[in-house]
């Protein structure tokens, strides 16, 4: 969904967003925090995606890693 640097900025932006808009005292406004939210959130949910995505890679290159040496060993045999 997003990249490491994207999501670096955005962090940055949520950070700075809180910081800025509690010293301003604009937390009161309702669309302000539903944005800060939404970018939060949006951040977590990349955090999760990108943690499954990579759980799935590892796991495909061991399958892959298991067909080739057994491919391997099979025309040793022959």
């Amino acid at each position: 969904m997003f990249t490491d640097k994207q999501s670096l900025i955005l962090c940055a932006i949520v950070v700075f967003g809180f910081s800025i808009s509690g010293i301003i005292d604009i937390l009161d406004n309702y669309v302000v925090v539903a944005v800060l939210l939404i970018l939060f959130i949006l951040i977590v949910i990349n955090l999760f995606m990108k943690i499954s995505s990579e759980e799935y890679s590892e796991e495909e290159l061991e399958i892959e890693s298991k067909e080739k040496n057994s491919n391997i060993l099979s025309e040793e045999n022959v």
